[in-house]
């Protein structure tokens, strides 16, 4: 008696099951073996041909995804999904890039005349506009450079007595000390991000914008809205009274000749006429005041000179000021003060500039020099950049003098 075979709903039958079920040596059960055996053979070769997908860049574990972030150094591969962003997002991760982009690109070994140098300042300016890049991860940063300065020198340099530099000479904000450290290592020409040239104002934005202008950082005047957002960024810490912030704005708006007539009018008839703010503005714009066209900036400006008449209990300072700045004679700190402690001081003292320093004729030309040195590093960069639009391979051009 043969069985009647039965098929059950839902359950996997391989290939061919109906033919084993049946009896063989009946007709159709031949036929359905010689029909079915050919498809069987079929099935089971282009399984074995079937090979699995690679994995993708997502899908490899942890460990590997680092190492090749940190490897490649591409700031752009955490950026490339939200996922990668959040795989590659964690502190750790975040300090050794920095390490990588910073600290390590320096040959700290070596003699500071001799040392190899292979700091990318286009990487360090994209790391910096990072969300994670503020204030407080610069001074984690600071103390984790300082603890591989130690390492590197050995127990013999640390028996001598000689402190390495450490976060703590970030207190108080002085550049005279923390321009001091070399193991920092940004690159000339790194540029500071918009999102430190506007407001609204906070301590740690102030604090890591004015550390970073004292540091050399520069911003793209040719190329970008950078220029224009510090304008703005500057009238906005006026009127907020931050003075870490319109100190750090005044140095660079300084450098393009951008600190105009209106700005200071603002800052004595809008804002109260705060001496702390107008030292900074006043400071700055007189170094390449001989050679900005009055329509921008005219120190003898008659609204100006009206409102120190009628308010004389400011306005004598406030005239003094002015005279001076007129004349390239404003010095930073006013006679008389002596607790410097509550004074911001200019970004640049320390290893560039001595603020304290009287002016005679060589501290006019040094201050000077200074800032037109800034305008001639923008003229060489965009000079490069228009031989290499064009393909040019020759010598390069000497830049044009800056007035």
């Amino acid at each position: 008696m043969n069985l009647t075979p039965v098929r059950i709903r839902g359950k996997k039958r391989k290939l061919g099951a109906i033919v084993h079920s049946q009896d063989s040596s009946s007709p159709s059960s031949s036929k359905q073996l010689r029909i079915s055996t050919p498809k069987l053979k079929k099935l089971v070769s282009s399984r074995r041909q079937h090979m699995s997908a690679m994995p993708t860049l997502q899908g490899l574990p942890q460990e590997l995804l680092e190492l090749i972030f940190i490897y490649s150094m591409n700031i752009n591969l955490p950026r490339a999904s939200p996922y990668l962003g959040r795989k590659l997002s964690s502190k750790t991760i975040c300090m050794e890039f920095c390490m990588q982009s910073f600290f390590k690109t320096v040959d700290h070994k070596t003699n500071i005349r001799n040392r190899t140098i292979t700091s990318d300042p286009s990487l360090q300016s994209d790391l910096l506009t990072c969300r994670f890049f503020t204030y407080p991860f610069f001074l984690k940063y600071v103390n984790k450079a300082h603890d591989a300065v130690s390492e590197m020198r050995g127990k013999a340099w640390r028996e001598t007595g000689v402190a390495v530099p450490d976060a703590s000479y970030f207190d108080g904000l002085w550049p005279f000390k923390f321009t001091k450290i070399t193991f920092l290592s940004f690159a000339e020409g790194f540029r500071i991000p918009e999102k430190l040239l506007h407001g609204p104002w906070t301590t740690d934005k102030s604090f890591l914008l004015y550390v970073l202008v004292s540091l050399g950082g520069e911003i793209d005047w040719e190329a970008s809205m950078a220029g224009e957002i510090a304008i703005s960024g500057l009238k906005e810490a006026i009127r907020e009274g931050d003075e870490h912030a319109v100190a750090a704005l005044s140095v660079m708006v300084g450098w393009a000749k951008a600190i105009t007539t209106e700005a200071i009018q603002y800052a004595v008839i809008n804002c109260g006429c705060d001496i702390k703010i107008l030292r900074h503005l006043l400071f700055n714009a007189q170094i390449l005041y001989s050679s900005t066209p009055r329509s921008t900036l005219n120190l003898h400006d008659p609204i100006l000179w009206r409102w120190t008449d009628e308010h004389p209990d400011k306005g004598v300072l406030l005239k003094d000021m002015l005279k001076k700045a007129e004349n390239f004679s404003l010095q930073f700190y006013l006679p008389g003060e002596t607790d410097w402690s509550r004074i911001v001081a200019f970004p640049y003292s320390g290893s560039k500039f001595d603020a304290r320093t009287a002016f005679d004729v060589l501290t006019r030309e040094m201050l000077t020099r200074l800032y037109i040195n800034y305008g001639r590093r923008i003229t060489r960069r965009r000079e490069r950049r228009d031989m290499a639009h064009n393909g040019h391979n020759g010598a390069p051009q000497v830049p044009e003098e800056v007035e």
